[in-house]
């Protein structure tokens, strides 16, 4: 990526930010892109959220967008549209905790600052052999401390970019590429064998699945009906179909009109499931229903929190990727 090439902190800020929980390799378009549309920290600060919303869009974990959006403000107010320097500084900011701080103080502007992120937290265990939950309170402080002994005088941005190159290339979190390493004469988990055990794997556990109901309201001209989500919790803030889910015993239609009521005020027709969709959040599984409905009884709301989706599908909206997908697949049976 290209911030790699750069000292700008803003660009560093933006790539840290976006590299929270997410790959590499899915993060690179998405930070050019967000870039020419908010160049500098004033031009994300002044857009809208609907506008750093839509930018993010696809790219997952929403709330780093609000958060990021936030701080930009933070930032011009307090600092001066200048990111700030010192990891207490930056601690301070919305979406940024110790180790993304420590990441942007040593990249951008060279402090000595240690980081343990993901990819840190992986390589510093194995280094040292620290075993136990890598997360728990007692382990982390020990690592903490481990990585703070890896960075040199004068030395902190390359052991950060150096650490971070090394867990996500070399000191992988499955099949380890020891022999390509070049601190292998020095890893004290190679040496013991244990680089296959540390850090400890976490049991992998069982997704609970819901059905979800969707009511897809379809003006003459295409546009389709949305409401925008709260802006705290999952996806806030986003554009989405009136939804709900279904409960035990309950068939796909008539939860669709359960929810219709209680949420909208709305009776509803319903004419034809439209579309399916199935996806994974990080806590859950939902198997989406598209049922394309008319008003029988009450209006749809109008306002700030509802709106209508051109019939092209753009717009300002920013769309969960379940919607999107259920999205395309009305247009493409509209257009058989």
């Amino acid at each position: 990526m290209a911030w790699r090439d750069t000292r700008d902190p803003y660009r560093i800020w933006i790539s840290e930010i976006m590299l929270q929980q997410t790959r590499v390799e899915t993060v690179a378009p998405y930070y050019d892109r967000f870039l020419l549309k908010f160049p500098d920290v004033r031009a994300l600060a002044v857009a809208t959220q609907d506008d750093v919303l839509k930018a993010w869009e696809g790219l997952g974990y929403y709330s780093r967008a609000r958060n990021l959006h936030r701080a930009a403000g933070i930032v011009v107010v307090r600092h001066g549209a200048k990111v700030p320097r010192s990891v207490e500084a930056l601690e301070a900011l919305p979406g940024i905790g110790r180790s993304t701080a420590g990441a942007i103080a040593a990249i951008a502007f060279g402090t000595d600052d240690p980081i343990l992120d993901a990819n840190a937290r992986r390589v510093v265990a194995r280094l040292f052999a620290v075993e136990g939950d890598p997360r728990s309170g007692g382990v982390e402080r020990i690592l903490w401390k481990r990585s703070a002994s890896l960075v040199r005088t004068g030395k902190g941005r390359d052991t950060a970019l150096a650490v971070m190159d090394l867990g996500a290339v070399v000191c992988l979190p499955n099949a380890p590429r020891c022999r390509e390493c070049p601190l292998r004469s020095r890893c004290a988990a190679c040496l013991r064998g244990l680089q296959d055990s540390i850090p400890p794997k976490r049991a992998k556990k069982m997704l609970p699945h819901h059905d979800v109901v969707a009511a897809v309201f379809r003006r003459p001209d295409g546009a389709l009906f949305l409401m925008r989500r709260p802006s705290d919790g999952l996806l806030g803030g986003l554009w989405a179909f009136p939804t709900g889910r279904r409960d035990p015993g309950e068939t796909l239609e008539d939860a669709l009109r359960r929810s219709l009521r209680e949420k909208l005020q709305v009776r509803a027709v319903i004419q034809r499931e439209v579309g399916v969709v199935r996806h994974a959040y990080s806590h859950y599984r939902i198997t989406l229903h598209g049922f394309l409905c008319e008003t029988s009884g009450g209006a749809l709301p109008a306002g700030e929190g509802s709106g209508w989706l051109p019939g092209h599908g753009e717009g300002t909206f920013a769309l969960p990727r379940a919607d999107r997908k259920l999205v395309e697949l009305i247009h493409r049976e509209a257009g058989k």
